[in-house]
């Protein structure tokens, strides 16, 4: 059977080693039968293929990294929500197998989109937060998510996942029949039993893909700084929301629901900040880069109470800063004989005509 490409195209029997998985999956259906139709076990064994690992763990992290550096920098918040089932999102996508999944354009990953996260904050504070009265919901509504003369206070990011997602078949099985797409139809009850809504129809499973237990970051940043007083309770509005009402599709048997991992996003934030450190020091010329280094190696020993060891990196990295740093400028020779003589002080200088030749080393240094 040849599939529907480009003329000549050949495309794989099945997955390819490390590809977008999401491409596949909307683009590459191949349970036709010969009449162009798709049978109910082609629906099935599509699915059943397309489960597995989705995305890859560096590209992942790198892209939860940027978006939080994004979020901080415009004075934003991020937090890292893990989904106690399943999560599923872009259901009602065109799809032949009947139901689609929102594949992240890059990332082959199911996603959140930012739309979504509005939406679902919103509904909270519309619909479903009780400890706000008629006036104060509307005075929220239109501050948080706008009005038509002005935009809302705040940006919703899509919410990404930090990992690579396990992916796994699932299957719905609806019995109302026809009712669902033609119930507006009904004229006569005894001619158009079909769609009718009742219990006598034989259920019809309709197979699906699910994330299970994925961790997302999501993201919520004020539009202008004055806003950002507003902040908290708008996380609060979400962590409520995914929570009681749960993300994506099928919340209502419990798919989606989401609870707030404090350690992950500690995690996330250590490593933005370890980044950040990084990309400053590479600015820096290279004495100071050496003596920030060995700053904070002495500042690591000093908290754990570790005497730095004789034939120990760090010990090793003073031997060659006593002869390299004659050459340093002024200032930093200055400060490199202060660091020498706190490592010094605290691992032992040595012996006697050791313990001189450093000293002399030092004051040398000193100028």
């Amino acid at each position: 059977m040849t599939l529907p490409l480009y003329r000549d195209h050949q495309a794989p029997a099945g997955l390819p080693v490390g590809a977008h998985r999401g491409l596949w999956y909307e683009r590459f259906f191949n349970a036709y039968d010969d009449d162009w139709t798709v049978p109910a076990e082609g629906k099935s064994r599509w699915v059943t293929q397309s489960a597995g690992p989705a995305g890859e763990r560096e590209a992942l992290d790198q892209a939860a990294q940027r978006q939080l550096a994004l979020v901080t920098a415009l004075g934003g918040r991020g937090a890292v929500f893990h989904a106690e089932w399943h999560f599923a999102t872009g259901l009602g996508l065109p799809h032949p197998v009947e139901n689609g999944l929102a594949w992240h354009h890059t990332l082959g990953v199911p996603y959140l989109a930012g739309s979504a996260v509005k939406g679902l904050v919103r509904a909270w504070v519309e619909v479903w937060d009780a400890s706000l009265d008629d006036e104060a919901r509307q005075r929220r509504l239109d501050h948080w998510f706008g009005t038509l003369a002005e935009a809302g206070a705040f940006c919703f990011f899509d919410a990404l996942p930090i990992e690579p997602v396990s992916l796994h078949a699932d299957v719905m099985t609806p019995h109302m029949g026809k009712w669902y797409e033609q119930g507006g139809e009904i004229s006569d009850v005894a001619r158009d039993w079909e769609r009718l809504p009742a219990d006598w129809h034989a259920p019809v499973p309709v197979p699906f893909l699910v994330a299970r237990k994925p961790r997302l970051l999501f993201g919520i940043a004020p539009r202008r700084a004055d806003d950002a007083t507003a902040l908290d309770e708008v996380f609060q509005a979400l962590k409520a929301a995914l929570e009681w009402l749960g993300a994506g599709a099928k919340t209502a048997v419990g798919y989606g629901q989401m609870h707030e991992e404090a350690n992950s996003t500690k995690e996330l934030l250590g490593k933005q900040q370890a980044q950040a450190e990084q990309a400053a020091l590479a600015q820096l010329p290279p004495e100071q880069q050496r003596l920030r280094r060995l700053r904070q190696q002495l500042e690591q020993h000093r908290e754990r109470n570790i005497k730095p060891e004789a034939g120990g990196p760090l010990m090793q990295e003073a031997r060659a800063l006593l002869n390299e740093g004659l050459s340093w400028p002024a200032p930093e020779r200055a400060e490199l004989a202060t660091l020498l003589k706190q490592l010094y002080d605290q691992a032992g200088w040595g012996s006697g005509e050791k313990k001189r030749e450093r000293k002399g080393l030092i004051e040398r240094l000193r100028g």
